[in-house]
């Protein structure tokens, strides 16, 4: 069975077609310059037999011999089948070999004659309608020194033409065709003497980027062909280690890129967005199918972030800074940004590569962590001056003053009082912090009625004072996994700021209601409220909505911060409700326990 030669015919059908396609060029321009040069040497020999009949057409008009003229013209014509027509300047046919002149129209507006009346010869084909036919014709003018006498034409029917050019055109068609078909026999030839090594080669070549390539046939043939197989073999060898390592290095790459949490782009010279990881798609909120190949501008809309990356592509060096950018529920989230140039294998630059660290976090805990200096050193301060002034007071000599000297003291010690408060409230979320890092803090199935019973008779003494009803709500049965002295002390904290808070006989209201995902203890009061810039700094420590009115309240500062480090410890979260000038709900949130009959069976 004979190999199928697909792929050896495209080569041989190439170069037939160019072939052909060249001496169908060449034998176009035979044909046309065959056309020319025969209409030429037609027009070229009526110009000739005008000229020599010019001299006796000239003495017969001259001596007025109209008769001689007619007789002239058709001698002329007899002997050499050719038309000859005598015009008179005002285009009157004065004789014609094949016509009556008194029946032609008058011809002084034809082509031919009106450039012989401008002293031009200009050969002209047209239908004739005298002899309906197509003609060939020249005309030339008849002049007696400075005088025109007359315009002598003469014509051949281009039947005639037509048929030597048609006679041309076979001659060259038919060697094209000979020169054609040698030139197919030569490249059949020269195609079998290589069509199955080439094709094997070219089956084999077409499997090198396979896993498993097909193995390269043995190849005799030309000398070329040889050399070109033992080639091919090298660079298959070179190309099968080359893909492994790339596709190795590929993966890698993807595994880096889809595996960091710093987000990564690249873009192009033209700020272009050429590739992206997981992070960088989430730190931004994009959408991955609308991303790659728009302008950074146009994709994430930020002028920043846009400065940046041109700042980077532009200094062509590496390039570090930070920008604000909104997040999808229009909070400000901070970015470390570093711009590394891309370079090509020369030394143009391509691009950028643009990493992405979300430092928001770590900002708001150097926020955290400077008021929390400022507001510590600030409250220990108050208390720490106080006490110095008043000792120095006494120092002075008030302390000889009996009824100043037992002022200033119990002064000194209400704030000694306040500094130990401090400190006892820092140790203790100190303490819990690293209860919480360990994991130390017990918890057991508890009733919540008598932590909120526990907690409201704390804390009754000071809503007595202000007139403050404690009202209390609780199914009967609900528990949760608590410690309950941290608990109760949780309690007692959020109590505390809703008497401190409220207006003089109104009510706090403390609630607890559970599902099976939650238990939730609320505390509501119909205080002043929280503006709603303010509701998620609360939590932090010594932080205060209003610090002239705290200070008269008193407290350390640090309740808060108590009340959501202990619910941490508890494995549940804190949350609030404000409403400036209508009150505010504290609620925490702490995992269910079973019933205690589900528990025993349990």
């Amino acid at each position: 069975m004979r190999p199928q030669n697909t792929l050896a015919r495209h080569p041989f059908l190439s170069l037939l077609a160019f072939t052909g396609l060249a001496l169908a060029i060449l034998a176009g321009c035979a044909i046309s310059l065959g056309d020319h040069l025969t209409a030429s040497a037609a027009a070229e020999g009526l110009t000739a037999r005008a000229r020599i009949a010019q001299g006796p057409v000239t003495t017969l008009l001259k001596a007025e011999n109209h008769a001689g003229v007619q007789d002239f013209c058709a001698t002329v014509a007899a002997t050499t089948a050719t038309r000859v027509t005598v015009i008179l300047p005002r285009g009157a046919v004065l004789a014609d070999s094949h016509e009556d002149p008194a029946r032609m129209e008058n011809h002084g507006d034809r082509p031919e004659v009106v450039a012989a009346l401008a002293g031009r010869v200009e050969p002209t084909r047209r239908f004739s309608h005298t002899l309906d036919t197509e003609m060939l014709y020249v005309a030339v003018p008849l002049h007696d020194g400075e005088t025109l006498l007359g315009i002598l034409r003469t014509a051949l029917p281009t039947t005639e033409l037509e048929s030597r050019q048609a006679g041309m055109r076979r001659t060259i068609l038919l060697a094209a065709l000979l020169l054609f078909a040698v030139a197919g026999g030569v490249t059949a030839f020269l195609n079998r003497s290589m069509n199955q090594p080439l094709a094997a080669l070219r089956k084999w070549a077409a499997t090198l980027a396979d896993t498993a390539p097909y193995r390269r046939p043995a190849v005799t043939g030309p000398a070329p062909v040889v050399e070109l197989a033992a080639t091919l073999d090298q660079l298959a060898g070179q190309l099968t280690e080359r893909i492994s390592q790339i596709s190795q290095q590929r993966n890698e790459l993807e595994a880096l890129f889809g595996s960091m949490v710093e987000g990564v782009l690249t873009v192009d010279r033209e700020e272009r967005i050429q590739s992206f990881n997981p992070a960088a798609l989430a730190l931004l909120g994009l959408d991955p199918g609308r991303v790659k190949g728009k302008s950074t501008l146009e994709a994430v809309r930020n002028l920043e972030l846009q400065r940046f990356i041109s700042a980077t592509l532009s200094a062509h060096e590496t390039r570090e800074g930070e920008i604000v950018l909104p997040d999808p529920k229009g909070r400000d989230r901070s970015f470390y940004l570093r711009g590394v140039p891309l370079k090509t294998t020369g030394s143009a630059e391509s691009g950028a590569l643009i990493v992405m660290s979300d430092v928001t976090n770590l900002r708001r805990l150097e926020t955290v962590r400077r008021d929390f200096v400022a507001n510590v050193s600030h409250e220990l301060k108050t208390p720490i001056t106080s006490i110095a002034g008043f000792v120095e007071t006494l120092l002075d000599g008030a302390i000889e003053e009996p009824e100043n000297a037992r002022r200033f003291l119990a002064i000194i010690h209400q704030q000694a009082k306040r500094l130990h408060a401090i400190v006892e409230d820092l140790l203790a979320l100190s303490r819990l912090e690293q209860e919480m890092e360990r994991k130390e803090v017990a918890l057991v199935r508890h009733p919540l009625g008598e932590s909120l019973a526990a907690a409201g008779q704390t804390c009754l003494p000071a809503a007595t004072a202000k007139e403050i009803t404690l009202q209390q709500e609780c199914p009967a049965g609900l528990a949760a996994w608590l410690n309950p002295p941290l608990f109760e002390q949780a309690l007692v904290n959020l109590i505390d700021n809703a008497i401190k808070y409220s207006p003089a006989a109104s009510q706090v209201t403390i609630s607890a209601t559970g599902t099976a995902e939650e238990v939730v203890v609320a505390v509501r009061d119909q205080g002043v409220g929280i503006a709603p810039r303010d509701q998620a700094r609360v939590f932090e420590r010594f932080f205060r909505v209003d610090k002239a009115r705290s200070s008269t309240m008193g407290g350390t500062g640090l309740g808060l911060a108590i009340v959501k480090h202990i619910v941490q410890v508890h494995g549940g979260r804190v949350s609030l409700v404000s409403t400036p000038g209508k009150g505010s709900t504290f609620a925490i949130h702490l995992r269910p326990a079973p019933p205690q009959n589900e528990q025993t069976a349990a």
